[in-house]
């Protein structure tokens, strides 16, 4: 019996921020647009920013690359510490998982991509150790991203506040 394809990527940094301002900058479109380098725009589909049910449709533009359309609907949330995110993109389908924990210097934030596929096609079976390597690399290098343009953007935001 083939097993199923299950792959994983995390990473971690500190935001120099409040939680519930972090939180705001992973659910408002208005905010991710702000914030996220590969974010031309975003909006809201259904729902309401933060709550479980909302959609959030983005355009992602990557170096390079054509521009594409990213939908993230939010499947659990405790305010201000977890997110989970069913993300649908042209790369396919997987869970991004955000949890935050305020600390005294800001919030740690911790990322988490996951794909799991219980019956992969013969393609992906085929393809598994590719398809893993794919979805580390573009994990890894999103991941990276993600946290280092929330950590820019609140640096900035201290920077202007202490003028």
């Amino acid at each position: 019996m083939p097993r199923p394809l299950d792959v994983s990527v995390e990473r971690e940094g500190l935001v120099p921020a409040p939680a519930k301002d972090v939180w705001e900058a992973l659910t408002r479109p208005e905010r991710r647009a702000q914030i996220f380098t590969m974010v031309t725009e975003a909006r809201t589909e259904a729902g309401e920013p933060g709550e479980v049910g909302h959609v959030l449709v983005q355009t992602e533009s990557d170096v390079g690359a054509e521009p594409v359309e990213v939908r993230l609907t939010t499947v659990e949330v405790d305010p201000f510490k977890r997110l989970v995110q069913e993300r649908t993109g042209p790369d396919g389908s997987f869970t991004s998982t955000t949890e935050l924990e305020e600390t005294p210097d800001g919030t740690r934030v911790r990322r988490v991509f996951h794909v799991y596929h219980p019956h992969p096609s013969l393609a992906e079976r085929a393809m598994r150790r590719g398809i893993a390597t794919f979805f580390t690399l573009g994990g890894t290098v999103r991941l990276k991203a993600d946290i280092a343009d929330l950590t820019r953007h609140f640096n900035e935001d201290l920077r202007t506040r202490g003028r």
